[in-house]
């Protein structure tokens, strides 16, 4: 644990059970090495991958952010470049290595990111990141520094991107929105339905004037989730919303074919297989391969024609698990266009579980052939890989142990910190009891063999308990600064209290009920602030801040008084 005054090394007992792990986004490296799980707890889990039969083990956990994790992008279009960059809920952008796992560049930015794609512009030496979300720029980044190189703006019907799509033209020109361009394009679709179109020819200037739309355009389409352009033709473009997908001539961005979501279900995204067909998938976890109509193919003579009855999508192929339960949240999807084995779509959920599938290439006569038998339900796929973190912690032998195993109890851990000027460990618990028992003694119990593993009463605890539920958070003022009391330690809970202990003796000295929701964070003032006025940072999952001050915490004073405006 703590080998000097300076050095803390962080040691690891993860327990009998898995850690729970919700996850928001999945990415998986260039070099199909590594899968990266992003979760809604802040953390990321860094899969080791077999690259021919995509088995894979838990590598690494990545800890670092504070809120839910939206995006996960590459860093670089270099092979060797094994880094990665993710993006949080409260505007956290971190640069990791995925070889050893550390973070090489973290910054904070008034923006939250909803999508985080990297794309090799023409003039740059590397990968630039292309940045939408709650915000009405569009900005482009330097995947290393995380500084922002331009934003691209909006002069017409400004409003949030909710997505986009950077391409590059094909050697001819294309017509992308009556415009016939041939350097790198962004197209951009707000929240209200305007889609725009800039044109970037990599001398753009950097982080001065933002740089305002070529083109724009209104069409009927709230609310977008995602926008992918045909790479083969670059004359089609995927629009997913939650409601329904359609296809659009890239041209004039005209509406060549629709389909809405199954009941009960939500589209998520979508991507082009080829010309002809489109994989989109959906909040249940599934993934829906159509054919598209003659009039939504750009190569096709009836191309941009209207449409006719008995030539709509064709349902073909449905990539879904019918073993499993449902899960709370949707899972994170994402589509891989080359690897060893196909095109995969990866599919990762709130339990912790990852699932692939290997996307099918059916040809022309075959589904010509399910088209027009008389049987035209859409064939099923079951995964071919699936693993989790339980099924990876059962696989061990020994299982691996857990800092209060010699409790022998079932309660869940949820709070823990290391006070190192006196060797200990506070842990909070699921039942609201706080447990304190020396860190070296008890990680020497875990796993350090020896004479020491035959007392019962070894190493010696410490139970506090004061809490009504689960502690949340824990915190030891003297550690931040030595002009708190070292004896004090504080604890918040989901009943609503914040409890003040004495650490030497024990006891429990005051117990404050903010009545503003659960605590879940406990943050130490500045040093400039009164030294008798203790500030305490509650977030509640409804997201709203509710900031207060408790006076005098030291002198028994317990009213508490609002604060509108720091």
């Amino acid at each position: 644990m703590s080998g000097g005054a300076n050095l803390v090394i962080p040691v690891v007992l993860w327990g009998r059970t898995a850690p729970t792990h919700c996850v928001s986004c999945v990415y998986l490296s260039r070099d199909q090495r590594t899968l990266i799980t992003g979760c809604y707890d802040g953390q990321i889990c860094l899969w080791q991958v077999e690259p021919t039969t995509f088995k894979m083990i838990p590598r690494c956990m990545l800890v670092g952010h504070t809120a839910p994790i939206l995006c996960l992008s590459k860093a670089s279009v270099v092979l060797d470049n094994n880094y990665v960059v993710s993006s949080s809920e409260t505007g956290e952008m971190c640069t990791w290595d995925l070889v050893d796992g550390k973070c090489r560049e973290l910054v904070k930015l008034p923006y939250v990111h909803t999508s985080v794609q990297a794309y090799h512009m023409v003039g740059s030496d590397d990968a630039r990141l292309f940045c939408n979300g709650y915000y009405a720029e569009i900005l482009v980044m330097d995947p290393f520094s995380l500084e922002i190189v331009f934003t691209l703006s909006s002069r017409v019907n400004p409003d949030w991107i909710s997505a986009l799509h950077v391409l590059r033209p094909n050697k001819r020109k294309t017509t992308v929105c009556f415009a016939v361009v041939s350097d790198d394009v962004v197209l951009g679709l707000t929240t209200t339905g305007t889609v725009k179109m800039w044109t970037l020819s990599g001398n753009e200037p950097k982080a001065t004037d933002p740089i305002y739309e070529n083109e724009s355009k209104q069409i009927r389409c709230l609310n977008a989730l995602a926008m992918s352009c045909c790479s083969q033709n670059q004359r089609t473009v995927l629009i997913v919303t939650s409601k329904y997908w359609q296809i659009y001539d890239a041209g004039d961005f005209s509406v060549l074919c629709s389909v809405m979501s199954a009941r009960g279900e939500r589209w998520l995204s979508g991507h082009f297989l080829c010309p002809d067909r489109v994989l989109v998938w959906s909040d249940d976890g599934k993934g829906y391969m159509y054919k598209l109509p003659a009039n939504s193919i750009a190569d096709n003579k009836d191309f941009h024609t209207a449409s006719v009855e008995d030539d709509s999508p064709f349902l073909y192929y449905i990539l879904e698990v019918t073993s499993r339960k449902p899960v709370c949240c949707p899972p994170a999807m994402r589509f891989v266009e080359s690897s060893s084995v196909g095109p995969l779509l990866i599919r990762a959920d709130s339990e912790g579980s990852v699932l692939i599938w290997n996307v099918p290439e059916v040809d022309n006569q075959v589904l010509n052939e399910m088209r027009t038998s008389s049987n035209k339900m859409a064939k099923n796929l079951e995964p071919f890989m699936s693993t989790s973190l339980v099924e990876a912690w059962s696989a061990m032998k020994p299982p691996p142990v857990g800092i209060l195993d010699q409790l022998k109890s079932e309660v869940k851990l949820t709070a823990s910190i290391y006070l190192p000027q006196q060797g200990r460990l506070v842990v909070g618990r699921e039942d609201g009891s706080i447990v304190i028992v020396p860190a070296t003694q008890t990680v020497m119990l875990q796993l350090l063999h020896g004479s020491h593993q035959q007392y019962n009463d070894w190493p010696p605890h410490q139970i506090l308990e004061g809490h009504a539920g689960r502690v949340n958070c824990l915190l030891y003022p003297h550690h931040v600064h030595r002009r708190y009391d070292k004896v004090h330690l504080v604890s918040g809970g989901v009943d609503f209290a914040v409890c003040l202990w004495d650490l030497y003796a024990g006891t429990l000295l005051h117990r404050f009920c903010v009545h503003a929701g659960e605590i879940t964070q406990l943050l130490v003032p500045p040093n400039t602030c009164s030294v008798s006025t203790t500030l305490l940072i509650s977030c509640r999952d409804t997201n709203v801040l509710k900031i207060r001050v408790l006076l005098s915490l030291c002198d028994n004073k317990k009213y508490l008084i609002e604060i509108f405006r720091i």
